[in-house]
């Protein structure tokens, strides 16, 4: 049980250096696509930025139903925006052929893209498990932590194999912004969750403790 208390997701400082990091690299990403014709792309990344703001400000200032709610908006956001990428951009008919023909490298960022998306639904459906069944159990934050690992290696993988494609360097600035951008949000919101996790231990002691003082009266 120490050593969990101990855990890295615990730490203050690391919540604010993941939400500092998904703002920077979500500012930087729209300042990428403002010229970008497809002013919706542009919506996503604002509304993203927003939420992330909001959510941290949420966990430090109000309630934790608030914080809850901004974070299912945050991870639906991060599923339409992967899913957009896996299903539409990446596997549609001509960028399909376009990877294939790139060889190698192509095939990598299809399968890291697909997985990436493929981690980010479970972790979406165990923050919704976790904070909203009736009788949610909270150890399934530690499925959220391995959920996260996998998707930090496949995210290396991504960017790696991001770099590597013969694609204008301004859209490969803008995926491997993406994909720090989302890995931060996740790690800000797997700190929020395993916090909300220890406040429901400590909660359980204080109450043990507090009926052992009554029986001892």
């Amino acid at each position: 049980m120490d050593n969990e208390k101990e855990s890295v997701f615990l730490s203050d400082n690391m919540m604010t250096t993941a939400c500092i990091i998904a703002v920077c690299a979500s500012l930087m990403t729209i300042f990428l696509v403002r010229t970008v014709d497809d002013k919706f792309i542009m919506f996503e990344d604002i509304l993203k930025l927003v939420t992330i703001c909001c959510t941290y400000v949420a966990y430090k200032r109000f309630s934790w139903d608030v914080t809850k709610g901004l974070m299912g908006g945050v991870l639906f956001c991060l599923m339409y925006q992967e899913a957009h990428l896996v299903l539409e951009q990446l596997w549609g008919k001509e960028d399909f052929d376009t990877y294939l023909i790139i060889g190698v490298q192509g095939s990598i960022y299809l399968a890291a893209a697909g997985m990436s998306f493929i981690m980010t639904i479970i972790i979406t459906i165990n923050h919704f498990i976790i904070n909203y069944a009736k009788k949610g159990n909270p150890e399934n934050v530690i499925l959220n932590r391995m959920a996260i690992v996998y998707k930090i290696v496949v995210t290396l993988v991504m960017i790696i194999a991001n770099g590597k494609l013969t694609f204008a360097k301004t859209i490969l600035w803008e995926n491997g912004l993406r994909y720090i951008t989302d890995i931060a949000i996740i790690l800000l919101i797997i700190s929020i969750e395993s916090k909300m996790d220890s406040f429901k231990v400590l909660r359980e002691e204080l109450l043990k403790q507090k009926k052992e003082r009554r029986k001892s009266k």
